[in-house]
């Protein structure tokens, strides 16, 4: 039988450690993929390299990197 006593305050900090493991895992991944893209455009401007293979080799989604690029070129 379970004779552990309930903490709501250790229930809430638990909960509060694991969102913001959470989130700093999501913007860890964010960071990686932005600067994947950013390094495949690099490749396209620099080396003449087609956004397809750029975007492959970098690891970076095709479509970010796809409107990345149109967004630099409307200046949004």
């Amino acid at each position: 039988m379970l004779c552990a006593k309930y903490d709501y305050k250790m229930d809430i900090a638990v909960k509060q450690e694991e969102a913001f493991e959470d989130g700093m895992e999501k913007g860890l991944k964010q960071g990686i993929e932005q600067k994947a893209v950013e390094n495949a455009i690099t490749l396209v401007r620099e080396f003449g390299i087609s956004i397809e293979e750029a975007a492959e080799k970098m690891g970076a989604p095709l479509e970010k990197v796809l409107e990345k690029m149109s967004n630099e070129r409307t200046g949004i």
